[in-house]
């Protein structure tokens, strides 16, 4: 049987174009986590549905002109950071340098911001925008608001009480948080709530576009204001004040952002009391967007370990993302490892304080070695770690002593579903703690990379089946280690 001669010709050229398809070069594998970043549960996921984890710092200007750029940070700080297996920044936002007077946002201000966002992104460095404060005002020897936003009613304000007492002996300054939550107008002008919610719009629509902007948080360790009790000795912490105080603000500025940045994280913060681990948290709530940001500053190790456990404990209770986005504040690298092995216990995603001053001396010079303030305690923050995971990990640990490294995952994606079968989970490994290169052993996946190199990859062979991954140092360097 014959066809038309019109109808072979469709046929031929059918034919031909699926030959082509059948034989074009597939798709680049990912190698890095693929922005934007959204939240599945208490995890972090990319584009792919990897879980993914951040190992990030902390940059925050609290002198004028307040932005990064101004002290020194930019490209040659990123490709540092990249370079040692950063992958995010805490960047911070100053009012004082964004508002300067009720109602006028400075866009120059939100530029230089821009900035260091654009370098960031250009190395692979996820940024969070940190709307940050400390101690309110420079009114109360603090930092973040203006003075114009610190109304106290006259309260005394002792010039000597300074971070972090001052937040229980400066009546002014809890007088000022006071007003701020519940909205107050300032004398001829509208309520400080709302110039906030103002100052968030601008930034947000500068930066809904930028894949690799995490989103905002919305206030760095806020405080509830003269009655703060509650929050340390009640065995639930203080839900009431949380509902009154904090969750209003937090769903006003959320609604705000995501107005315009539909796709970004908004990171909530219980009060700053929460981060010495005396009592669990009502936040971040249920709220669609909201993400769990808490820092780890408690005075022992029962509080360090309980910080943790009730940070977690709260994102899985609402189904939230949760990233540990301030500790450290030290170069002692006994606490650096005993922390970073505690968040990698719970499988958090950290970011260190701070890049300026505890890891580089000043920001403003040439990065040679001399700049790192200590080695040590860099060592204790340059771990390996799962960048990008096929399913959800269940087990992270490295021991800074043997260098032994285990890893291991579900291969079920967060949420539910399958990965498709060439997507790899990426593992940074640095060469600063495996100088002769490393051995790795892997049950239930396939090591797709180059031997000894900084970015293990590994593809599953049997999805839904577990994963496990064993690194350990090599004595001495072999020649394809390159």
């Amino acid at each position: 049987m014959s066809y038309p001669r019109a109808l072979r010709c469709v046929l031929v050229v059918a034919g031909a174009l699926l030959a082509t398809v059948s034989h074009a070069a597939p798709a680049p594998l990912p190698l890095a986590p693929v922005a934007p970043l959204s939240g599945v549960g208490r995890w972090l996921v990319d584009a792919t549905g990897r879980v993914v984890m951040l190992h990030g710092v902390n940059d925050v200007a609290k002198v004028p002109p307040y932005y990064s750029a101004a002290r020194g940070f930019g490209e040659d700080d990123v490709a540092f950071l990249a370079s040692e297996g950063f992958n995010a920044l805490r960047l911070g936002v100053d009012m004082r340098g964004l508002m300067a007077t009720p109602g006028q946002v400075d866009a120059t201000y939100v530029e230089h911001l821009a900035t260091t966002v654009a370098q960031c992104a250009a190395g692979g460095i996820f940024v969070l925008l940190d709307f940050h404060q400390d101690g309110y005002a420079p009114k109360y020897n603090g930092n973040g608001f203006p003075d114009w936003m610190a109304i106290d009613d006259g309260l005394p304000n002792p010039p000597d009480a300074v971070f972090p007492l001052y937040y229980i002996q400066n009546p002014a300054m809890q007088r000022a948080f006071e007003h701020f939550w519940e909205n107050a107008a300032i004398p001829g002008g509208d309520g400080l709530q709302d110039y906030f919610v103002q100052a968030l719009e601008a930034t947000a629509a500068r930066f809904a576009d930028e894949p690799m902007v995490l989103g905002t948080e919305l206030m760095n360790e806020p405080w509830p204001g003269a009655t703060w009790a509650p929050c340390v000795t009640g065995p639930a912490g203080c839900p009431t004040i949380e509902a009154e105080r904090l969750l209003p603000f937090y769903r006003k500025g959320a609604a705000a952002w995501r107005t315009i940045a539909p796709t970004q994280l908004v990171f909530v913060e219980p009060f700053v009391l929460f981060n010495f681990g005396q009592a669990p948290t009502t936040i971040p709530g249920t709220d669609p967007g909201f993400a769990l940001s808490f820092h780890s500053y408690a005075l022992d190790v029962t509080g360090e370990t309980n910080v943790v456990r009730f940070g977690v404990e709260a994102a899985e209770r609402d189904g939230a993302p949760v990233v540990l986005t301030e500790f450290g504040a030290s170069t002692d690298p006994v606490l650096l490892n005993r922390l970073t092995a505690q968040f990698e216990a719970r499988m958090v995603p950290w970011m260190f304080w701070a890049y300026d001053g505890e890891i580089v001396r000043d920001q403003q010079i040439p990065l040679t070695p001399d700049a790192v303030v200590s080695e040590a305690a860099l060592d204790a923050l340059v771990r390996p770690y799962p960048v990008a995971t096929t399913g959800v990990p269940t087990r992270i640990a490295f021991d800074p002593v043997t260098k032994v490294f285990d890893l291991a995952y579900d291969t079920t994606r967060a949420g539910g579903g399958s990965f498709p079968r060439r997507l790899d989970t990426l593992v940074f490994v640095p060469p600063r703690q495996y100088p002769n290169g490393y051995v790795v052993r892997a049950k239930g996946a396939q090591v797709m990379s180059r031997p000894c190199a900084t970015q293990l990859r590994l593809r599953t062979r049997r999805p839904g089946r577990p994963v496990s991954v064993h690194v350990t140092p090599r004595p001495s360097r072999p020649r394809r280690c390159g």
